[in-house]
């Protein structure tokens, strides 16, 4: 093995070593001390697509997983939410294709997520203003699966730079939504809002008019941030893919 090999291979280990330890800090620090549950109760939002951006989307999605697994041990909060802190290695994953330019695993996952939840009787009672951001994401996500297959980014002129731009805010932003949508995909079709919590149909519509304003301010806020941090990362020679 050369001495080249044994570099890379060390700057692998190494970042996904500090990535993980982030990973659990953020994820053992709550948005609001006391809270207990619900999506993104701690700030891992922040970087979990971005991670995903840099590592790439397997090893950032194990990352993430292991990392917010224990997160969730140091802070605690039920063991239900072991099952929905799976939305966050997914939400990386998607990050990862997404800015790789891998569209068709994307729009396939992100699809199934979507139809599985269309098809529940429950969401038929839930208005569509709850899930509008996930809908939008769905849009994007056929929208640029439709140009990348199709080699149309080949015929346009846009420098590195802002295609640079375009791609760590759609990753990002995607990442975010999947993770989302597999959180209300376990809540809603997989009934768990009953079977964990106890919710009515009534009680869910009230949380559902409110998670149409929550979900968009922090992926929006999540946005600005990675965008920001992942400008100035990839820039650097140690997280060169």
């Amino acid at each position: 093995m050369s001495p080249i090999d044994l570099s890379t291979k060390s700057k692998t280990v190494s970042t996904i070593a500090v990535s993980t330890a982030l990973v659990v800090v953020l994820d053992s620090t709550p948005i609001i001390p006391g809270f207990y549950s619900g999506v993104w109760d701690s700030w891992l939002f922040l970087l979990s697509p971005l991670i995903g951006i840099v590592l790439g989307p397997v090893l950032g999605a194990v990352s993430v997983g292991f990392g917010g697994f224990l997160g969730h041990l140091i802070y605690f909060r039920d063991p239900y939410e072991l099952v929905f802190m799976l939305g966050a290695p997914l939400g990386t994953l998607m990050a990862g294709l997404v800015y790789q330019e891998r569209w068709k695993p994307v729009l396939t996952i992100y699809s199934l997520l979507l139809l599985g939840y269309s098809l529940s009787p429950v969401a038929w009672a839930l208005p569509l203003w709850g899930i509008w951001d996930i809908l939008l994401g769905y849009c994007f996500v056929i929208l640029f699966t439709i140009i990348t297959t199709s080699k149309i980014n080949d015929h346009m002129s846009i420098s590195k730079e802002r295609k640079t731009l375009f791609a760590l805010i759609f990753a990002i932003v995607i990442g975010l939504e999947s993770d989302i949508l597999l959180r209300v995909f376990i809540f809603v079709p997989c009934m768990t809002f009953s079977l964990f919590y106890g919710l009515t149909i009534e009680q869910l519509q009230l949380i559902w008019m409110g998670a149409g304003f929550i979900t968009p301010l922090k992926v929006m806020l999540a946005t600005i941030i990675g965008v920001t941090v992942g400008k100035a990362l990839l820039k650097t020679k140690m997280f060169e893919q």
